[in-house]
C-alpha cells in the first residue's frame, strides 16, 4: 500500500486530483446560478455535473498514464524513472493548486454569503392586489379572488422572482393607499392591478403592471375569454409569462411547464376547491370545517384534482394542529391518504410537499425519537425547491428548526416566510420566540409590540405578549395585556388562564378560583377548570382523580394534559401515576441511559428524577439531574421559554444546599417573580425544594419575593378598581 503511494506522488496523481477537484467545485458551483440564469433545466444541470464528476475520472487517469517531463509530455512507461523530479513543475502545480483553493473560497463567499444562490439579490419583487371583481354576484367574486391566487401561485413557481403571499395582498382589497406606499410597506418593486368583468358566459381581465417607486406603467393588457376550464388556465398562464417577461425573469424550462399545468377540467370543482383556500385562509375554525367539505366535495367531483387533496390534507392538520377538533391519529390517516393521492397525480405540486412536511414536523415533535424530521426538511426543501415563493413552507420549516434548537435556521426561515408575508400573523408571533428561547428578550418584546400594533384585533399576539412579561417577573403588566387578550375574544379550542397562573403566583388563590367560574358546565373546559380548583385547594387526590378522568375519556387533547396531571399524581403520592404521565409528556425520558435530556424535556427530566429518588433508583435520578443542569447552564433563565429555577430545584435534590441558595439569590436578582408558569406549582408546595426549606437564608428571600409580589398585587387591584388597565400595558411599552 506504501508503495502505491509513492507511486501515485511520483507521478503527481494526487496533485491532479486536488486541482481537478478544486475547478469541479468552482465549476459546479457556478453552473448552479448561472445556468437558471439562461433558462437551463434541473435535468440539464444534472447531466452537467455528471459530465464534470466524469472528468475528474479521465484526469486521474491521464495523470497515471502521461508525465510531464523536461522534454515534453510522455507515457509514463517511456520516461525514466531513474530521472530527478522537476522541482520546478511540481513547484507550479502547488501554486495551482493554492490558487484554485483561493478562488473556490471566493466563489462560495460570493455565491453563498452575498445570497446569489438564492436569488435574494436578482430577483424582481411584485405584489399582486386582490383583483376586482366587477359583478354585484357574490360567486364573481369568488371566483376572481380564485383567479388572483392561482397567478400568485403561477407566478410564485418563478425562482427569479419574488411573490408577495396572499395573506399579506389581500389586506389591501378596497385600499385607499398609493402604489408607492403599497410597495413600501410589501417590500416590492412593482405592482400589478387587476379587475375581472363577466359579460355572459365570457370573462375579461383587464391587467396592470406599475412600477412601485415612479408609479410608471411597466406593461398592461387586456384578455376576452369564453368561461371555460382551458381559457381560464391557458389565460393564467399567459399573463405568468407576459408579467415575468415585463420584469425581466427569465424562465427555465420546467418552470414554463409549471405555470402551464392545467390543474382540472371540472368547472364545480375548481370553484369549490377556490372557495375551499379562502375559508382555509381565514384560518377559523368555522372555516376550516367548511373548508375540508368542499375539498371533499371537489375531489368527488374530479378524481384526478391534485390541488384539492393537498387542500384536503391542510385543512385536517390545521384542524387537528390549531383547534383540536379532530384526533391527531385521525388527521394523520386522512392527511397521509391525501398527500400520497395528490403526488401520485402531480409529483411537482408545492403544497403537498409542504404540508407532508408540515406532517412530519408535527409527528416527530410528539416524541423527538425518530427519523421524522429529516423526512420533513427534505419535504420542505422540495416544497421551496418548487416554489420559491412558498411562505407557509418557509414557515413550517423555520418552526421544525426550532423544535431542533437549530435557532439561528428558525431565526433566517421566520425572516424569509416574513420577507414573502409580511402581514402574516404566525410568524409575527413565533418570530419572537425563537429570539427569547436565546434570551434576547429585548428583541422578542420588540416585535411582539410590534405586532399587536399590525395586528391590534387579534387576541393571540397580546397572550404571547401577557405570557412573556409573566414569564421576566412582570405580573402586574401581564395581567394587564391578559385582559386586553379576552377583551378580543379567545380563539377556538382550548383556552388559556394566564390570569389565573397570575393569581396564585400572587398569592391570590381565591381569586384565581373565582376567575376559574367563567366556564360553566356546558363549557368543554369544566372538567379540567374543576380540576384545577381542587388542585389550587390542595386536594391532590380529587385533582389527580380528575385529571386522569379527562385523559381515560379524551375530553381534551392529552398534549395539554399530561404534565399537570403528572404533576398532581405526584402531589398526591401515586408515584406510577406521575411517572407515566411525565413519561407520556416526554417520550425521549422513557429510552436507556443513551438517552440524553434536551431543553424541552427538562422540567420533566427533572420531575422523573425526583420519582426515581422517592423510588431508591438515586443513581439514575442523579444522572438525570446533572444531564438537566448541563442542558440549562446556557439557557435564559426568564421569559417564555425560560427555566426559572430548574437549577435551585435541581442543587436542591442533589443535596446541594449552598449551591441551590446561590442560585435561588441569582434568581431573585434577575427577576424571577414566580414559578407556575415555569413548573404548573407555585413555589409555596415546590416538594423539589424541601431539603432547603429550613435554610434561614432561604426564609429570608421568600419575604423579599413576597414584598415585590405585593406591590404588583396592589397595582394590579388600583388599576382594577379604577376600571383603566391602560397604564399598566403603557408601563411594557416604555421600559
Amino acid at each position: 500500500m506504501r508503495n502505491f503511494v509513492s507511486e501515485l506522488r511520483r507521478r503527481n496523481v494526487l496533485r491532479v486530483a486536488a486541482a481537478y477537484a478544486l475547478s469541479a467545485w468552482i465549476i459546479i458551483e457556478a453552473g448552479s446560478v448561472l445556468l437558471p440564469t439562461f433558462g437551463a433545466s434541473d435535468a440539464f444541470f444534472r447531466v452537467y455535473v455528471m459530465v464534470v464528476v466524469a472528468g475528474f475520472v479521465v484526469s486521474v487517469i491521464l495523470a497515471w498514464i502521461y508525465q510531464v517531463t523536461p522534454e515534453g509530455v510522455k507515457l509514463d512507461r517511456d520516461a525514466d524513472p531513474s530521472a530527478p523530479a522537476n522541482p520546478r513543475s511540481r513547484q507550479r502545480m502547488n501554486y495551482l493548486i493554492i490558487a484554485l483553493l483561493v478562488a473556490a473560497l471566493t466563489v462560495s463567499v460570493t455565491f453563498n454569503v452575498s445570497n446569489i444562490e438564492t436569488g435574494a439579490i436578482s430577483r424582481a419583487s411584485i405584489a399582486v392586489l386582490p383583483f376586482e371583481s366587477r359583478s354585484s354576484n357574490p360567486d364573481n367574486r369568488v371566483f376572481a379572488d380564485g383567479i388572483h391566487d392561482d397567478l400568485l401561485t403561477r407566478l410564485g413557481n418563478v425562482n427569479a422572482l419574488k411573490v408577495i403571499s396572499r395573506t399579506s395582498v389581500m389586506e389591501y382589497r378596497d385600499t385607499t393607499k398609493n402604489v408607492r406606499q403599497i410597495g413600501e410597506e410589501l417590500g416590492v418593486q412593482s405592482i400589478l392591478e387587476g379587475a375581472v368583468t363577466w359579460i355572459g358566459d365570457r370573462v375579461r381581465i383587464n391587467l396592470k403592471l406599475i412600477d412601485a417607486r415612479t408609479d410608471e406603467q411597466i406593461w398592461a393588457n387586456s384578455y376576452d375569454h369564453r368561461l371555460t376550464m382551458e381559457n381560464i388556465f391557458s389565460v393564467q398562464s399567459e399573463i405568468s409569462q407576459s408579467v415575468a417577461d415585463a420584469l425581466q425573469a427569465t424562465l427555465s424550462s420546467d418552470e414554463r411547464v409549471r405555470i402551464a399545468s392545467v390543474p382540472t377540467s371540472d368547472l364545480r370543482a375548481y370553484r369549490l376547491y377556490k372557495e375551499g383556500r379562502n375559508n382555509l385562509y381565514q384560518r377559523q375554525l368555522p372555516s376550516i370545517r367548511t373548508a375540508r367539505s368542499q375539498f371533499e366535495e371537489a375531489v368527488e367531483l374530479d378524481p384526478q384534482y391534485a390541488d384539492a387533496y393537498a387542500g384536503l390534507a391542510e385543512s385536517v392538520m390545521l384542524l387537528s394542529i390549531n383547534h383540536q377538533d379532530i384526533s391527531e391519529r385521525e388527521a394523520k390517516q386522512l392527511a397521509d391518504a391525501s398527500i400520497d393521492r395528490a403526488l401520485q397525480l402531480d409529483p411537482e405540486l408545492a403544497d403537498a410537499y409542504a404540508i407532508r412536511g408540515l406532517m412530519k414536523a408535527t409527528e416527530w415533535g410528539k416524541s423527538r425519537l425518530g427519523r421524522e424530521n429529516v423526512e420533513a426538511e427534505a419535504a420542505f426543501r422540495r416544497a421551496i425547491a418548487l416554489n420559491p415563493n412558498h411562505a407557509s413552507a418557509y414557515m413550517w420549516f423555520a418552526s421544525l428548526r426550532d423544535s431542533e434548537e437549530r435557532l439561528d435556521e428558525a431565526i433566517d426561515l421566520y425572516q424569509r416566510a416574513m420577507e414573502l408575508d409580511p402581514l402574516a400573523r404566525i410568524p409575527a408571533t413565533n418570530l419572537p420566540i425563537v429570539y427569547a428561547k436565546r434570551g434576547e428578550h429585548d428583541a422578542a418584546m420588540t416585535l411582539w409590540l410590534e405586532a399587536t400594533r399590525i395586528h391590534n384585533e387579534w387576541p393571540t399576539v397580546h397572550e404571547y405578549v401577557a405570557t412573556h412579561l409573566w414569564g421576566l417577573g412582570r405580573l402586574d403588566e401581564s395581567y394587564a395585556w391578559y385582559a386586553r387578550a379576552r377583551e378580543l375574544g379567545t380563539e377556538a379550542g382550548i383556552p388559556g388562564n394566564t390570569d389565573v397562573g397570575i393569581m396564585v403566583d400572587l398569592g391570590d388563590v381565591e381569586r384565581a378560583a373565582v376567575l376559574l367560574e367563567r366556564y360553566p358546565e356546558s363549557h368543554p373546559f369544566y372538567p379540567f377548570a374543576r380540576s384545577l380548583r381542587r388542585l389550587m385547594a390542595a386536594d391532590y387526590h380529587a385533582a389527580a382523580d380528575g385529571f386522569a378522568r379527562i385523559i381515560d375519556e379524551s375530553l381534551l387533547p392529552e398534549k395539554y394534559i399530561f404534565d399537570i396531571a403528572s404533576s398532581s399524581a405526584l402531589l398526591a403520592g401515586d408515584l406510577e401515576a406521575a411517572k407515566k404521565y411525565t413519561l407520556a409528556a416526554d417520550p425521549v425520558l422513557g429510552g436507556d441511559t443513551t438517552v440524553r435530556v434536551d431543553r424541552a424535556a427538562a422540567l420533566n427530566a427533572v420531575k422523573l428524577a425526583y420519582i426515581y429518588q422517592r423510588e431508591g433508583r438515586n443513581g439514575e435520578a442523579s444522572r438525570l439531574l446533572t444531564e438537566t443542569l448541563d442542558v440549562i447552564r446556557d439557557l435564559p433563565r426568564l421569559g417564555t421559554h425560560g427555566y426559572g429555577i430548574r437549577d435551585v430545584q435541581i442543587y436542591a435534590l442533589l443535596g446541594r444546599r449552598e449551591d441551590a441558595i446561590a442560585a435561588f439569590r441569582d434568581a431573585l436578582d434577575a427577576g424571577y417573580r414566580g414559578s407556575v408558569l415555569f413548573d404548573g406549582w407555585p413555589l409555596a408546595i415546590d416538594p423539589y425544594l424541601d431539603s432547603i426549606r429550613d435554610e434561614p437564608r432561604f426564609a429570608e428571600m421568600l419575604d423579599e419575593l413576597e414584598g415585590y409580589l405585593a406591590v404588583m398585587r396592589e397595582r394590579i387591584y388600583r388599576a382594577e378598581e379604577a376600571g383603566n388597565l391602560d397604564e399598566l400595558r403603557t408601563r411594557t411599552e416604555t421600559t
